[in-house]
């Protein structure tokens, strides 16, 4: 597509003739001086002529290097009044393909015995018989370096590279000569930088273990799991570039360390809560072994919760946190006022790469007033938390799946016959519709029933209520379910289903249109009875360095008389789900 340069000089457009495919194009435009130089326009008809000629050693590099090494370039410039339109014509002919890449090993000379790693080319991504591309050939060349660090040769070189383009065949063929050096094993590791961190904490989170065959995929995972405590600014990991005498390569983790303590202050607003504060206290440091302490207080209108946490990472085993809370809460909204007092101790553990879970005991004093069933309860909980997850992102995923799975078996000591089971399933989907994932379907699904001895045995507040900001967010919040006067009893089953499209509209500005339907039912599970209620509304996205800032406007499409307002606005960080 020809576009126009404008200047105090020679006025001129360009356009590229001959070439269809659109990366290619895309590559030669940017490759060009006309193009570059758009904002210095040329004095004279000579001066563009010389520009527009130094451009075609360049081009022709372009079209080498996406195969294309029998291209002709030619340039004319066509004068139009007081313009001139510069016309770049390309013949690509034929396009050359990689016949064959081969990787010569050896430890320390030419003729030596090849070392006990092999590289089969289909692990470097190269395809024989497909376009010979420049990129592909360096890049490939690369991940014969990585395999090798994988298997104990940190210290491999590219001794010699051979590159032929046989014009009688039309084919590229690649050689490597790769020095090798001698397989090495994990050595020594020295700590530096560490001030307030204990080395024992690096040490328990370093993956390799000295006299284990170098691979340098344990030394990425180390790098990255440090960097994830939050405990530092920097990590960085290096090894020698000569082995000891045993054959052993040592390291060395260089640290810079993060401030541990921390104090938060906001501020919210929400339709239903109304104007809200928060405020805590966090230290991530605790013993020098980076288990954390935390205060965490907020109060809006209808409800203040006070939270005190303990973190303590890689409990008894890597990778199994236990997390001890005690939390005071209070909620005073349309379905009921409950106070309630509770102390948990739970152990989390990443259970495989894509999959987490965690159990835990929790007691719970709970008082309910205002409602339609009020009591008092004294609850002991055993809530279990399954989630498998194969989405790219957790506040803004745009990919892949989310499966959740959270069971809680309960009964009230004071009255040992009040025992009940809840159990949820929730799946989200996302689909991105283009390639740039500007453009994600996403879906969400929720079933949920509890097993009791009737509704009276489940606390109202631990009932199912719809209408959070999680399900039909057009309807009073927590108000959906079976009614008595207009007042909710809540339910012992729930089924819920959300469809949005996320729309980034540019790097900071999303749309979101969305619908929810679902309902809450009396009985052990979801019935075919009773109407179906459905909202539906429209989200901005506001996307920042800590996530999408979230805002809703949601309307209930079977508003309930006296119960529902037109609309609910609601305010939050990260996507719904």
């Amino acid at each position: 597509m020809p576009f126009v340069l404008m200047g105090a000089g020679l006025s001129y457009h360009v356009s590229f003739e001959g070439v269809d495919e659109s990366k290619l194009l895309k590559e030669m435009k940017l490759s060009s001086h006309l193009a570059s130089l758009k904002k210095r326009p040329p004095p004279s008809l000579n001066a563009l002529r010389y520009r527009a000629e130094s451009d075609i050693p360049t081009l022709m590099r372009v079209l080498e290097a996406h195969g294309y090494y029998e291209g002709k370039i030619e340039v004319q410039l066509i004068e139009e009044g007081t313009q001139v339109e510069v016309v770049v014509r390309v013949e690509l002919g034929e396009r050359y393909n990689l016949e064959s890449f081969d990787v010569h090993l050896y430890c320390q000379s030419p003729e030596g015995a090849p070392p006990c790693c092999q590289i089969d080319i289909s692990e470097i991504g190269v395809r024989l018989q497909k376009p010979a591309q420049t990129e592909a050939i360096l890049d490939a060349e690369m991940k014969v370096l990585q395999r090798l660090s994988e298997c104990g040769y940190p210290l491999a070189k590219i001794e010699s590279q051979e590159v032929i383009v046989d014009g009688k065949t039309k084919g590229v063929y690649v050689r490597l000569d790769v020095k090798t050096g001698e397989r090495v094993e994990f050595g020594p590791t020295k700590i530096v930088g560490v001030k307030r961190v204990k080395e024992r904490f690096l040490e328990r989170k370093t993956e390799w273990k000295e006299g284990e065959v170098y691979d340098s995929r344990l030394v990425d995972k180390t790098q990255n799991t440090l960097i994830d405590t939050g405990l530092f600014n920097s990590v960085l990991i290096s090894h020698e570039e000569i082995p000891s005498s045993n054959g052993q390569i040592p390291l060395k983790i260089e640290v810079s360390e993060t401030k541990y303590q921390s104090v938060n202050i906001g501020a919210s607003y929400q339709t239903v809560f109304g104007f809200g504060a928060t405020f805590g206290w966090e230290n991530r440091n605790i013993g020098g072994m980076g288990r954390t302490l935390s205060f965490q207080g907020d109060i809006t209108r209808i409800s203040q919760t006070g939270v005190a946490t303990y973190l303590h990472p890689d409990f008894n085993c890597v990778g199994q946190d236990m997390i001890a809370q005690a939390e005071a809460a209070h909620e005073d909204i349309y379905a009921y006022s409950m106070r309630s007092y509770s102390l948990m101790d739970r152990f989390e553990r990443k259970l495989t790469k894509r999959l987490r879970g965690s159990i835990g005991l929790k007691g719970d004093r709970l008082y309910v007033t205002s409602s339609v069933h009020n009591g008092n309860y004294w609850l002991v909980e055993l809530p279990l938390y399954l989630r498998w997850s194969s989405s790219n992102s957790l506040l803004n995923p745009t990919r892949g799946a989310t499966l959740q799975y959270t069971t809680t078996p309960a009964f009230n000591s004071a009255k040992t016959n009040e025992i009940y089971l809840t159990q949820q399933f929730t799946a989200g989907v996302y689909t991105p519709l283009d390639r740039k994932e500007k453009i994600v379907l996403a879906q969400k699904f929720t079933l949920g029933f509890i097993y009791s001895n009737g509704l009276d045995a489940i606390p109202l507040c631990n009932r199912f209520l719809g209408g959070s900001e999680e399900d039909l967010r057009g309807y009073r919040y927590k108000s959906v379910s079976p009614l008595i006067h207009r007042k909710p009893i809540g339910g012992r089953s729930a089924l819920y289903y959300t469809l949005e499209t996320r729309l980034r509209m540019t790097e900071i500005l999303g749309l979101v249109p969305f619908f929810d339907i679902g309902n809450v039912y009396k009985t052990q599970y979801p019935t075919a009875h009773g109407k179906w209620l459905k909202s539906a509304g429209l989200g901005l996205r506001f996307f920042t360095f800590m996530g999408p800032f979230r805002v809703d406007l949601a309307f209930p499409l079977n508003p309930r008389k006296k119960i529902d307002s037109r609309y609910r606005t609601l305010v939050s960080i990260g996507q719904m789900f």
